[in-house]
């Protein structure tokens, strides 16, 4: 099969859409198909590599095309940044299409990568539109701009979400946001997944009665990450017993180091800016709870990491996190934007080691069931087959979640 997968961003831009392109992308040439990927990023240019994952029957081969365009923030892109992809990308995706013959185009994003499909001549080629979150209108509401450009491209969205011979989004959450804009659009659901054997358990948990309670959060330091939330509950609780480290950069740094000093939490709460993948897993391992109360949340790609890391996890109750964390079984969920509860629920888990050994045990092996990239490639193959054979695609008994298909 010959892919054209199509993304803004991708690693080491972007984050959990980033992510799961490149894993799809060589998830699926590592079973012998041919994927070119037109993305973003320094320095520009075309790289090939050859992929195999050792059973297949042949090689395949994944081929990164770079375009240059404005962005260089690793997590933050504005819309001028997202043109200049478009701009960019065009001349790229054109030539492709004249010299080689796709079996599927797939896009992550339906704004603004999807903006392209207007301007393409796919023929009869069948074309999968991944929703991811902010490309969703009424997701992102805390970004006025964002909501404002969704109003102004709305008959844009519908148009592309009616173009695409398929539609997955990442969490069932979001898929059900995307009917208020368009109420007969159908929807397969495939969750991100996570490499697991990157993100793993430590090798042998410290004794229970340590004396501090290590919390961790990763996250774009942005408002709707509900990080400020977090460290008033930390705040409440008893001062010394429990330390929280922050693991992300972005442009609420200063207010919430601001906001860490003025509760008189300096010495609890450490920023440690942006750190690669090893490092980020590393500091899961050290954890003993994965805390975070997003107030908005499509998967959330470090939900999926502190599973596979065996971690309690104390969340809210927001966008597609209770897909992933179920109240009481591996975690707790709490309402967003209320610090008190988040810091009911910590206490709670730090007065019950038991609680907290079950419950890391049950994310691992949910992670290990669910959310391993070889399922979420397997899927996506379905998806791709069913829209290449121009009929609905079945459910699979093992599917989940659920889908309008």
């Amino acid at each position: 099969m010959r892919v054209l997968l199509l993304n803004y961003e991708y690693p080491p831009l972007g984050g959990g859409a980033a992510v799961a392109t490149e894993a799809l992308a060589r998830g699926l040439a590592s079973r012998g198909h041919r994927v070119d990927v037109v993305t973003t990023g320094e320095p520009a240019g075309v790289e090939s590599t050859l992929v195999w994952d050792g059973r297949g029957r042949e090689e395949g081969v994944l081929t990164v095309h770079r375009v240059a365009s404005r962005r260089t923030a690793i997590h933050q892109a504005g819309m001028g940044d997202a043109f200049s992809y478009l701009t960019a990308a065009l001349p790229v995706v054109r030539r492709l299409l004249r010299t080689e013959k796709y079996d599927v185009a797939h896009f992550f994003f339906s704004l603004p990568t999807g903006a392209l499909l207007p301007l393409l001549d796919l023929r009869d080629t069948p074309v999968i539109v991944s929703l991811r979150g902010s490309d969703v209108p009424g997701y992102d509401t805390h970004h006025p701009q964002v909501q404002r450009a969704h109003r102004m491209l709305r008959p844009l969205t519908r148009w592309i979400w009616r173009r695409a011979d398929r539609v997955v989004a990442v969490c069932e959450s979001l898929g059900a946001l995307a009917l208020s804009t368009l109420p007969t659009l159908r929807y397969v659901v495939i969750p991100n997944g996570v490499d697991l054997a990157h993100f793993r358990p430590r090798a042998r948990s410290r004794l229970p009665r340590q004396e501090r309670i290590r919390c961790l959060a990763v996250a774009r330091l942005v408002q709707r990450k509900g990080l400020g939330d977090l460290i008033v509950a930390l705040a409440s609780l008893e001062r010394g017993r429990f330390e929280l480290e922050i693991v992300g950069s972005g442009p609420d740094e200063a207010a919430l180091r601001g906001l860490a000093a003025s509760l008189g939490l300096g010495s609890y709460v450490t920023f440690s800016g942006s750190l690669d993948r090893a490092e980020v897993a590393r500091r899961y391992r050290a954890a003993d709870l994965f805390t975070l109360a997003s107030r908005e949340e499509a998967f959330g790609n470090v939900f999926a990491e502190a599973l596979a890391s065996g971690l309690p996890i104390v969340a809210s109750a927001a966008g597609g996190i209770p897909e992933l964390v179920h109240h009481g079984q591996n975690g707790l969920l709490v309402p967003p934007g209320n610090p008190g509860a988040l810091a009911a629920a910590i206490k709670l888990l730090a007065n019950d080691p038991q609680l907290r050994l079950k419950m890391a045990l049950r994310n691992r092996a949910q992670a290990e069931a669910n959310l391993s990239w070889e399922r979420v490639t397997t899927r996506y193959l379905s998806i791709y087959n069913g829209a290449l054979r121009r009929a609905p695609a079945r459910r699979l008994p093992a599917e989940l979640p659920a889908s309008t298909w």
